[in-house]
């Protein structure tokens, strides 16, 4: 979105309602910028979700996110950074938090000033970009922070049923294509090995290049997963950014094979691929939500889906990674809706889980099927060590 001064109206985002109420430094007067002149730009709005605005006061550079749910995670997420010298000024780094507020449900944050990478790109910095977001997945290999919820291949088929059920809602041919794929990726599942702290949606733009290091912003989706799950939706981003012409492209390409060359031995190539490809469909399940700024959304959704089937047929071709049907379980073989349920098992419940199988299943479930399905899935979560 452009940066705009009206703050939107939403009560659901407290925070966001007090500064439009009484002003920022009223709001918040942990910042202490009572008398002083402010600059308030809103940056990212998700009405009913979240807000991030810009600020400018007193010197200062800062970020303030509300939220309609409690950020406490994020808050703890951010002290175990600074536990660990990531909120330092040098080097691979996030944000700073400055202060945060429990009922209002806002945190604010250091502004890092940098480019994101998806800007190195369009720049003819391929190389470059490839090179940072190595740096930051090797400097997250070394961490042992675990917090957050399960984000793996449950997580990842989770969206993958969401894209089928919104593209399937705006272009059936689409939706077919995007069904398809993802009983693939159901079926060719790998293991969600050593868990370590992810992101959740590492887009190239979320990746700054702040001349020392890499940072790294917008944390409210991270949680446990591979490493392939970050490396996976980078690389797909990255794949995008590069779509919109020849020179992009060279560029996208260059900054992948910098990437894969500085991470070698540190991800598993089948589960990268199987996490590219998933992260190839999320996107594309998005790009109907772009189509009154970019009307040509279709050709764009078909595009990332043919680069995920080619991802998809690597995997499926290398054999390597997957899970083997004794692993699976002796009750969970054959079709994508049952192996998806495994997948799911330890991530969803509830509506997002019916959500997930009836998009994924090669026909909707009926009641009945879904009374089974929550039984066999609670038989699962028993048998799990």
């Amino acid at each position: 979105m452009k940066p705009t001064t009206v703050l939107p109206d939403d009560p659901a985002l407290p925070g966001l309602a007090a500064i439009r109420a009484h002003g920022l430094a009223r709001a918040i007067p942990a910042l202490g910028l009572e008398g002083s002149p402010v600059e308030v730009l809103l940056r990212a709005y998700k009405p009913g979700e979240r807000a991030t605005l810009e600020v400018r006061a007193l010197g200062r550079h800062l970020a303030i996110k509300a939220y309609a749910d409690d950020p406490a995670p994020e808050v703890e997420l951010y002290h175990a950074f600074a536990d660990a010298g990531l909120a330092s000024e040098a080097g691979a780094r996030v944000p700073p938090l400055v202060a945060w507020d429990r009922e209002l449900r806002v945190l604010v944050i250091g502004w890092l000033e940098g480019r994101p990478l998806n800007q190195l790109v369009k720049e003819g910095q391929g190389e470059r970009a490839g090179e940072l977001a190595a740096s930051w997945i090797r400097r997250v290999a070394s961490l042992s922070l675990k917090l957050g919820p399960r984000c793996g291949v449950g997580y990842a088929l989770y969206h993958a049923g969401r894209a089928v059920t919104g593209l399937a809602a705006v272009d059936p041919a689409l939706g077919s294509a995007a069904k398809a794929l993802a009983g693939k990726l159901a079926r060719a599942q790998p293991e969600d090995h050593d868990p370590r702290l992810v992101h959740g949606t590492l887009y190239d733009r979320h990746l700054l290049d702040l001349g020392d290091g890499p940072g790294v912003i917008d944390w409210q989706r991270a949680g446990q997963g591979p490493l392939e799950f970050d490396a996976g939706m980078f690389l797909a981003t990255l794949w995008r950014s590069g779509s919109h012409g020849p020179d992009g492209a060279a560029e996208a390409a260059r900054a992948e094979r910098v990437f894969l060359a500085r991470t070698a031995g540190l991800l598993d190539e089948a589960a990268l691929a199987w996490h590219r490809a998933a992260a190839l469909l999320r996107l594309a399940g998005k790009a109907n939500l772009m189509s009154r700024r970019k009307p040509d959304w279709r050709a764009r959704a078909s595009a990332l889906l043919a680069e995920a089937e080619r991802l998809a047929e690597r995997v499926g071709q290398s054999g390597s990674g997957r899970r083997t049907e004794s692993e699976a379980g002796a009750a969970l073989k054959g079709s994508p809706l049952e192996l998806v349920l495994q997948a799911l098992s330890s991530t969803l419940n509830g509506a997002a889980l019916d959500f997930a199988l009836r998009a994924l299943s090669p026909r909707p479930a009926t009641p009945e099927e879904l009374v089974q399905m929550r039984k066999l899935l609670a038989e699962v979560r028993k048998r799990r060590p």
